[in-house]
């Protein structure tokens, strides 16, 4: 079988025009050179498909008989050609990350819904999941990229940063630690800990303050989430910690957020990806405006804290 698509494009377009010249002008060419060029499809069939007049070609019962078997496929490969040329221009696809979720609380909520906004017909999938579980899920490329903390470097993974978050100490509004303006490990060493479970990034980051400091701390309660742990706090039963980044995104009616005196644990957020493996145009359109969103939030806070402290 030796079928170009061309020709067969051409033969179509004829059969619907009932005219080589209408057809030739749709595809671009000369009237000789199509009409040449259906000759050579018919010497590769070996039957003629039209039968030619002087004011117009009708469709021979072999013509009739291709018409009908090429035309639904010619349809669904022309589909099919849109369909991976918008992959290729990021219009189409299908996206799945997986984000810490103190990131997922606020940025990467925000980005996905002006991402799915401005590309409806791209599928996005966030999973939540702590670090080493998110590393994995990259390395394992059950995901196109994590959005969270590399804790080591790794020779498979490339790690861009996003923002640095830094830890803050949860009161209740009318607590006496509410009215300092920064408050020391050791003052909350005495206080009752709401700490979310140990593969969460904020616990990790409470306890290594807590050692830099040289204190040696066990949680009172220990809860699965930071909704749990602000209505306890809010309930009179303790404090808790919370990325300053989360804050904005949670209830904090009757609390009061902190500044950590020195060690202020940091975390560095940033994208993980494969080092083997290029982000599809759906993708990288997302990070791009994962950064974008980043920025625009940053400056926002800029604004507010100049606002206030005028």
């Amino acid at each position: 079988m030796n079928f170009k698509l061309r020709p067969l494009v051409g033969f179509v377009l004829a059969a619907h025009h009932g005219s080589f010249s209408l057809a030739a002008s749709e595809l671009a060419m000369t009237q000789p050179a199509f009409s040449q060029m259906i000759r050579e499809l018919e010497s590769v069939l070996g039957v003629q498909l039209f039968e030619r007049t002087t004011r117009r070609v009708d469709l021979s019962e072999a013509g009739r008989e291709l018409l009908s078997m090429v035309e639904r496929p010619l349809d669904d490969l022309e589909d099919a050609w849109r369909y991976v040329r918008d992959i290729a221009g990021g219009k189409r696809g299908r996206i799945v990350f997986t984000t810490l979720p103190s990131v997922a609380f606020g940025i990467a909520t925000n980005t996905l819904a002006l991402f799915k906004a401005k590309h409806p017909e791209i599928t996005a999938r966030l999973i939540e999941e702590p670090d080493l579980t998110l590393v994995d899920r990259v390395l394992s490329r059950e995901v196109d990229f994590g959005v969270g903390i590399l804790p080591t470097q790794h020779p498979e993974l490339a790690f861009r940063e996003l923002f640095r978050d830094d830890l803050t100490v949860v009161v209740p509004m009318h607590h006496p630690l509410a009215k300092a303006k920064s408050v020391t490990w050791k003052e909350l060493s005495k206080q009752s800990l709401v700490l979310l479970p140990r593969q969460s990034n904020t616990r990790h980051l409470a306890e290594r303050g807590f050692a830099a400091a040289g204190i040696a701390v066990e949680p009172t309660y220990e809860v699965a989430n930071m909704v749990t742990a602000l209505s306890m706090v809010r309930a009179g039963l303790g404090i808790t910690f919370m990325p300053r980044m989360v804050l904005r995104e949670l209830n904090m009616s009757k609390l009061h957020a902190a500044t950590l005196q020195s060690p202020r644990p940091e975390r560095i957020i940033g994208v993980i990806t494969r080092v083997d493996r290029t982000l599809s145009p759906a993708s990288q359109a997302f990070v791009d405006m994962l950064f974008e969103e980043v920025r625009n939030t940053s400056r926002q806070e800029k604004a507010g804290a100049r606002k206030r402290a005028a």
